[in-house]
């Protein structure tokens, strides 16, 4: 954000003449200040780094150590939602999320030219979480590994390959014992393609509808008069979400969530475990979410924003309760 006195530097610039502002941006078009999208992309960056360690920093917990179950999981996810969004969500919005970003683009008239800077930043926030973890909890994964018998990057390392990114169905809860691949291939046949496609459109698709409703300053039910409040709504969305859909496909909820993590994977020895998985299903998280966002902001807009609009501006109001009889003697203690 520019303060007055930058807004007035900037006003005073001639045509055609173009300054570089503290953010590394430049204002340009006859002095019109271009935002500091460079900010926008480091805090998108720096948001989704900590909705990846602390939500995949439980998941590595509870896989390596049994410290959390699927509550706690779910739990750890809503918190990660909303320290992030409190951190970053006064510069870039708090995006965190590229199917947020792009049901922002089409409904919300977030610009299409910014939309790649802030997914490639989402995704590299991401990467640079599951990179953190992995060297983090190095001991973990080796001791873990080796108890299990348990191979990176061979059939069953799903197992250790599941605290970064996402499998359908989950192997903790489809029955899977760890390094048992016979098991794993078992435990595919619990949730298929379409199933696991459909479960993540529709959990996304209310992720971003309840987004969209608590930021929208129309809406009587949402969070304009004290909007810090959203962060903590959303993550307890979130945490909601994990909890009931987490064994099917690990609520994945978000593309960068697993593709930056995938990415890491991959590099790290999991290879064809993380592309293209043991099912050849790499996409779906991303795809799937995406396509959820963009029906869920749409339901939103369609179903609930415009009646909203039409109410407010009518001026609607709740009708006075109607009174039987005027002369009755009001209850004592009555109002």
């Amino acid at each position: 954000m520019t303060t007055d006195a930058e807004t007035e530097d900037v006003e005073a610039v001639p045509d055609d003449s173009e300054i570089v502002t503290d953010g590394g941006e430049i204002a340009t078009d006859g002095g019109a200040t271009e935002e500091y999208w460079g900010a926008k992309y480091v805090n998108e960056l720096v948001g989704t780094f900590i909705l990846i360690l602390l939500g995949d920093g439980a998941v590595v917990v509870s896989v390596l150590t049994g410290g959390f179950d699927l509550f706690g999981v779910a739990v750890l996810w809503g918190f990660a939602v909303m320290f992030a969004v409190y951190w970053v969500g006064g510069v870039s919005e708090g995006h965190i999320n590229p199917a947020v970003t792009i049901a922002n683009a089409i409904y919300r008239d977030f610009p299409w030219k910014h939309v790649p800077g802030y997914i490639v930043s989402q995704i590299v926030g991401a990467f640079l979480a599951a990179g953190t973890l992995l060297i983090t909890w190095s001991g973990y994964y080796q001791q873990f590994s080796q108890a299990n018998n348990v191979v990176r990057g061979q059939p069953g390392s799903s197992i250790t390959g599941m605290t970064l990114w996402t499998f359908f169905p989950n192997p903790v809860f489809a029955g899977v014992k760890v390094g048992d691949f016979n098991t794993l291939k078992e435990a595919a046949f619990l949730v298929s393609f379409p199933q696991a496609f459909f479960s993540e459109m529709v959990i996304t698709a209310i992720l971003v509808g309840v987004i969209f409703a608590l930021v929208d300053d129309d809406n009587p039910m949402g969070t304009r008069a004290s909007p810090g409040i959203a962060a903590f709504l959303i993550g307890l969305t979130v945490a909601a979400l994990v909890q009931y859909e987490a064994p099917i496909s690990m609520a994945a909820l978000n593309p960068a969530r697993d593709l930056g993590p995938r990415i890491l994977g991959y590099l790290a020895g999991w290879g064809s475990v993380a592309f293209p998985g043991p099912r050849g299903g790499w996409w779906l998280p991303s795809v799937s979410t995406i396509v959820g966002g963009i029906i869920g902001g749409g339901l939103y807009d369609f179903l609930t924003r415009r009646y909203v609009i039409r109410l407010e501006a009518e001026e609607i109001e709740p009708e006075e309760p109607a009174v039987h009889d005027e002369e009755q003697e009001r209850p004592a203690g009555g109002s």
